[in-house]
């Protein structure tokens, strides 16, 4: 399959290049499969998508549905982005349709997104399942899935600034960028915002004709009950509080319940969507594979972390769940690529961490260099932080200088999701 990407990313000189007219072309020479597919849930914002997604995945799983997935990045196998009626799509059929695409394609101009998300949209329209759950790779109004016309729901997660070269230099303009994928006729549920951005995303609604309907309406967290409070009329259901981990969670599974209650999902369906949901690389404790082997050989109280938020509004809500855990020695190992605004990610743990570890992320063009990082940090006022060739040296040099044999030590790996990538790999190794 290899071979194949290689060949497809030479088909356009940029990676990102948002318009539609290219995906469209396509999409008509494979016979629009985009027309044939069941219930279209749409899912854009600048974070929580994958884990609201995995939440109303779950949920929909647990009522008996089939349901195909579209996500992106990935972070290990390619294959991990498209999931046909609830099963991760083979390496053998997915070269069948890059194959056929490319044929189609006739060596026209178009990104390696476009051509492969028309790739997931033929798979989905050739086989049966009762809903399909796209998420925007970036943007939304010109992103290659908002080739769909008429979705049962747009969800739109909390927005905040990212991706600013190709989305605009405010939040309102990435705000307005994003509404691009609310539809006339269709629900959209829309997560905890902020004001300017609320404001933006209801003026398009009433403009275009869909029904807004706030994530945060009726519904609300119960400290004292630790639970997920929704009120309707005079009846009151509880919800559990997620399987995934850090308190930003809550939120999305406030999101994604609201959505399935739009879609009349019973009570204990919902409950096992949001009690099982699995999201790696989440603020996920690796507690299996070859670096948690690693850091319990120094000590079996020691704890590894992975994280692949990558930008401000990710570092502040990661900062607040690691707080509210047991203290620790943090000590962060961190690599960003370099459109990202490392800096304020930096500026969030300052005060959180012991030391910081900077990295380059392997096989990223455009990986900032650790030099970079360790100016910075140095600015910032970590003290000596310190430059490591890959995830298993950081791992064994933070263990063995902090003596963590005697006190256990908490080790986060974060900044990337193609860093997050990167540590599973080892991992699996």
């Amino acid at each position: 399959m290899d071979n194949i990407f290689d060949r497809l990313y030479k088909l356009h000189p940029k990676i990102i290049d948002l318009k539609l007219e290219r995906v469209e072309r396509l999409l008509s020479k494979l016979g629009n499969p985009e027309k044939k597919l069941p219930a279209i849930i749409h899912v854009a914002g600048t974070n929580g998508k994958g884990s609201t997604i995995a939440m109303i995945r779950a949920a929909l799983k647990s009522k008996g549905y089939l349901v195909h997935v579209y996500t992106s990045p990935h972070l290990v196998n390619f294959t991990e982005r498209i999931h046909v009626a609830g099963k991760e799509i083979s390496k053998d059929y997915l070269s069948d349709l890059l194959l056929e695409c490319e044929k189609k394609n006739n060596s026209l101009p178009i990104t390696f997104f476009e051509i492969t998300t028309c790739a997931a949209l033929l798979a989905f329209s050739r086989s049966k399942a009762d809903f399909t759950i796209l998420e925007v790779g970036l943007g939304g109004e010109f992103d290659a899935t908002n080739v769909i016309k008429n979705p049962i729901l747009s969800i739109i997660t909390p927005i905040s600034i990212d991706h600013k070269e190709f989305l605009g230099e405010s939040i309102e303009k990435i705000a307005e960028t994003k509404a691009g994928i609310i539809k006339k006729d269709s629900t959209t549920i829309v997560g905890k915002q902020d004001p300017k951005v609320a404001s933006i995303l209801k003026l398009r609604c009433q403009r275009i004709g869909s029904e807004l309907v706030s994530a945060r309406e009726n519904m609300y967290f119960s400290k004292k009950d630790r639970k997920i409070i929704f009120r309707r009329n005079n009846a009151r259901f509880e919800f559990p509080l997620p399987n995934l981990i850090g308190v930003h969670q809550i939120t999305n599974a406030m999101t994604a319940i609201m959505a399935l209650l739009k879609l009349q999902i019973p009570k204990k369906n919902i409950c096992d969507g949001v009690k099982n949901a699995d999201w790696p690389a989440r603020l996920e404790k690796i507690n299996y594979g070859k670096l948690e082997k690693i850091i319990r050989t120094y000590n079996s109280s020691n704890e590894l972390w992975l994280d692949g938020g990558h930008n401000v509004d990710a570092s502040k809500v990661l900062k607040a769940s690691i707080e509210t855990m047991k203290p620790l020695d943090l000590h962060v190992i961190y690599g960003s690529l370099k459109n990202k605004d490392y800096k304020n990610f930096l500026i969030n743990f300052k005060e959180l961490s012991t030391s910081l570890w900077a990295i380059k992320i392997a096989n990223q063009p455009n990986s900032l260099s650790t030099n970079i990082i360790i100016k910075e940090a140095e600015e910032i006022g970590y003290i000596k932080p310190k430059k490591i060739k890959n995830i298993i040296e950081g791992i064994n040099q933070i263990c063995s200088q902090t003596n963590s044999c005697k006190t256990p030590i908490r080790i986060l790996i974060c900044g990337s999701l193609y860093l997050a990538g990167e540590a599973l790999r080892e991992n699996e190794k």
